[in-house]
């Protein structure tokens, strides 16, 4: 049986710091995006500057805590 995929939420960072929810068209806050995983979102976080993926680190272990 096939695993259900979640839906992705791409998230871009600006200047290190500023999340931009690319869906939504607004700017989003560290609790934002706790609350979309909450919603059983995947949230990717891409820099806008480099084009790195950088979820890990946006999202490091004490953010779910």
């Amino acid at each position: 049986m096939a695993r259900k995929s979640r839906p992705r939420r791409l998230i871009t960072r600006y200047a290190g710091v500023r999340l931009y929810d690319v869906a939504a068209k607004i700017y989003v806050t560290d609790a934002d995006l706790k609350g979309l995983r909450a919603d059983g979102y995947d949230v990717v976080v891409r820099d806008a500057e480099t084009g790195q993926y950088v979820t890990e680190t946006v999202l490091r272990p004490e953010f779910d805590a």
